[in-house]
């Protein structure tokens, strides 16, 4: 990229208009002119991320004096820069892709600025859509260079089109959906990050890391929620074993908040909607010193539940039960020492909380007095209670309507330093501590003598140590992974007796893990690694009746695996890159305690087999990003828990974990974006599946599953985007989404679960952006109030809404 002279006048007068004149310039400091420092060959460590704190951080390293807009780098990645060059080769290499260009103003400062003028349009192929960075990925900085199956959505009100929350982002990729019960896990490519066994019985099969920390069970289910100030949130699908700290055997989501950036910089948004709707989110950042910067933000959300609860108002928790509410409080601290260029270190604290509604309804299969799916009645144990509790003598039974309430506290620490120019060391520590409160609606309530209390509390500690080496024909990872995990629960019910339960869990985490690729010709690259994993687990389990010990049990299970990968990648162009691999996937084997009757069992580890090719394209220009792939995998030993005993008085306690023979699953995922042209962004994603249960019979049940599909698995995705930006500072944007028909969740004495049917939303905003700065959108989710099932007993006993229509206003101001 070469030298831009200065804008003439009117040029200036545009720059100005978009935020970019010299009343708009910030300058990092009265360091000297460019004039020698721009030729000089000197050492620049610039970490992939956002493009503000990457300027600034150039301008220190440097010693030059550089201006931008905040304006112009709002939401824009870079790929970043390592190694020895002049100022010029570092600052174009750090622009490659972000659209922006740089000129020399006087006194030889450098401006940064977006492009005008069909020159520069010209420079730059008319329109770009940037580089996206990428963190979950540990061989790759950008999506570019690549080759999982990931999908990206960003957290930016700016970006097309907007969502507002985890959950609502799955909408918007391809083979990826949230969970069919309020707590539940994420769902890709048809199987629940949970497996088949909920809750802490197991390791999950898809890990959650917000912020480099991994996150509990509990942690995933009812902790960070919405997307305010959030930079990006990435799914990879597939097996995540060589290059990751946990073996995740079906993938895994990371979210990443907006990280501290040395000028200074915030947000403010304001939400009200339907059904009481209330949303703020504060964020404010700002540099302490020259190689210290910090970033706290804070979110509030509620909104009251549109169904009937009408018989619980009465009950001491009705206000709580149906009022979703959630919070977020977050800081982070960012130093890049002075002295050492390339070293930096990021410490994250933050607290979440989440309660959200029920989404249950009875159907007209529920009781005799229940009047079907149309009343959206959610209070199913009061006044329309089964009839087979009715003949116990009970008008009412709130014991079993449960109250989740969770808090989620996160530590982490990211020490990343470049040793040479090719080689970089990180270390990430994470301490993540989940508190669930699971009590009946009706604690609290005068003259209650019925009722369920209950609690998880889950500690996830984790280490990694891991080196990164790239000098273009040889790349490497290798990686040291290190945790712990300490499970507690207990719970009490007054039923037909007084049971005392409690358990604890304790697992230990080791492993090696690394992946080598070497280019062996022009164009061609093959990739072989490998991840050595040991574990130990041990657990206790206490049951009593009436006071009475029934059981008091420990078991214990240990197991060491090693998991293999390869993989053979080839660069059709510049623009187009093509991968095959094949990916071993694995989830712990482990044993437990039957409470019933203290019965000691154990079962194997689960594993994958997975095959997949990838193509990454840009193509017209760069304005359109396109990523696809195809994929095979092969499931054996499946992790199930089943209920021994459906008779007995708490079915539940009845419960173990068995596997359950061989499935299989295949498809495709296509996700796009495009700009274009400069107010129009299209994005997209389709995705196709076909699973199946091979060998799946739970004798215990008498039920042969074989030939069935996955749960919750849609054959077909499909998610189209827009946004528009006009000149005179309207925009609009939108999505549809849709899921195909599939299959609800397996239960007992199901032989056929009920099957679901596919549905159609549509999603849209209109706003305003006012000249100084705020901008007001009008939004509607679920456009026409699409009624869907996520879940479905029966069938017409009982179902699980999916998202109703909201509407309502919302005011964003950034700086």
């Amino acid at each position: 990229m070469s030298l831009i002279p200065f804008p003439a006048p009117s040029a200036r007068a545009a720059l100005v208009a978009l935020g970019l004149g010299s009343t708009a310039l910030v300058p990092l400091g009265a360091l000297p002119g460019i004039a020698q420092a721009q030729s000089q060959a000197r050492s620049i460590q610039i970490p992939a991320g956002p493009l503000g704190p990457a300027l600034t951080s150039l301008g220190r390293q440097a010693g030059v004096q550089l201006s931008f807009a905040p304006t112009a780098t709002a939401g824009r990645m870079t790929a970043g820069f390592s190694g020895t060059a002049s100022v010029e080769s570092a600052l174009a290499a750090i622009l490659a892709g972000t659209g922006l260009s740089y000129q020399i103003g006087p006194n030889n400062v450098i401006v940064v600025t977006a492009p005008l003028g069909e020159e520069i349009a010209a420079a730059t192929g008319g329109l770009y859509l940037g580089s996206v960075v990428i963190y979950g990925d540990r061989s790759a900085a950008t999506l570019e260079d690549s080759r999982a199956s990931v999908a990206i959505v960003s957290g930016q009100p700016v970006d097309a089109p907007p969502v507002q929350t985890r959950t609502q982002s799955f909408t918007r990729m391809a083979n990826v959906q949230a969970g069919d019960w309020t707590t539940s896990g994420f769902v890709i490519r048809g199987v629940n990050s949970e497996g088949f066994v909920p809750g802490g019985a197991g390791a999950p099969l898809a890990s959650f890391y917000l912020d480099g920390v991994q996150q509990t069970t509990e942690g995933t289910r009812l902790g960070q929620r919405g997307m305010f100030d959030v930079e990006q949130v990435e799914v990879y699908r597939g097996p995540q074993s060589t290059m990751s700290g946990r073996a995740a055997l079906a993938g895994a989501l990371y979210m990443r908040s907006v990280r501290p950036d040395f000028t200074r910089s915030g947000a403010v948004q304001v939400t009200v909607g339907t059904n009481g709707r209330r949303q703020i989110g504060v964020a404010f950042g700002d540099r302490l010193s020259e190689s210290l910067a910090y970033r706290i933000s804070a979110e509030y959300s509620e909104v009251q539940s549109d169904l009937d609860f009408s018989s619980y108002q009465h009950l001491a928790r009705y206000d709580d039960f149906v009022t979703g509410d959630y919070s977020t409080v977050r800081g982070q601290v960012l130093w890049q020492p002075f002295d050492n260029e390339g070293t930096e270190v990021l410490v994250t604290l933050s607290r979440s909380t989440d309660s959200p509604t029920s989404n249950d309804i009875a159907g007209p299969g529920w009781s005799s007095t229940a009047p079907g799916y149309d009343a959206r009645r959610g209070d199913i144990w009061g006044a329309i209670l089964p009839d087979y509790c009715r003949g116990l003598g009970l008008t009412e039974l709130p014991a079993f309507q449960e109250l989740r309430e969770g808090e989620v506290f996160n530590f982490g620490v990211e020490i990343t330093h470049d040793i040479t120019d090719a080689l970089r060391f990180t270390s990430m520590t994470g301490l993540s501590r989940s508190v669930t409160d699971r009590g009946s609606i009706n604690l609290g309530t005068p003259g209650a003598f019925l009722y369920t209390d209950g609690q998880f509390t889950y500690v996830t500690g984790s280490q990694e140590f891991r080196l990164n080496y790239d000098d273009g024909d040889l790349r490497w990872v290798a990686g040291l992974y290190a945790s712990r995990l300490h499970n507690e629960s207990w719970r009490e019910s007054m039923l037909l007796s007084f049971d005392q339960s409690e358990t604890a869990m304790d697992l230990e985490n080791y492993a090696l893990f690394g992946e080598i690729g070497y280019r062996f010709a022009p164009a061609w690259t093959i990739i072989a690694g490998g991840r050595f994993d040991w574990i130990r687990q041990s657990e206790t389990s206490h049951y009593a009746v009436n006071g009475v010990a029934t059981t008091t049990s420990t078991s214990s299970y240990a197991d060491a695996v090693f998991l293999p990968s390869l993989a053979l990648q080839y660069e059709v162009s510049p623009n187009h890159t093509i991968s095959f691999g094949y990916q071993q996937g694995y989830r712990p084997g482990g044993s437990g305690v039957r409470s019933s009757d203290g019965f000691q069992f154990t079962y194997d580890q689960e594993t994958a087999h997975n095959l997949e090719f990838t193509w990454r394209g840009r193509l017209l220009n760069d304005r359109l990003r396109i990523g696809a792939s195809l994929f095979h995998q092969d499931w054996r030993n499946q992790q199930v828990e089943v209920v021994t005993d459906p008779t007995h008085p708490v079915p539940r306690s009845t419960s173990i974990i068995v596997n359950a023979g061989r499935s299989t699953s295949y498809g495709a995922e296509l996700e796009m974006a495009w700009a274009v042209n400069d107010s129009l962004d299209l994005v997209g994603s389709l995705s196709l599946l076909h699973t199946r249960f091979d060998d799946f019979v739970l004798g215990t049940w008498g039920i042969d599953y074989s030939g069935l599909p996955f749960p919750n698995a849609p054959e077909r995705t499909l998610s189209l985007g827009f946004r528009w930006q006009g000149d005179s500072g309207w925009h609009a944007a939108g999505a549809i989404n849709h899921a195909s028909s599939s299959m609800s969740r397996l239960e007992q004495g199901v032989p056929i679960p009920v099957t679901l049917d596919g549905y159609t939303t549509v999603d849209a905003e209109i706003g305003y952006t006012f000249r100084d700065g705020p901008t007001l959108t009008a939004y509607a989710t679920n456009l026409f109030d699409t009624e869907y099932f996520t879940y479905e007993a029966g069938p017409g006993v009982l179902a699980t809404l999916g998202a109703r229509r909201e509407v309502g206003l919302r005011l964003d101001y950034r700086f």
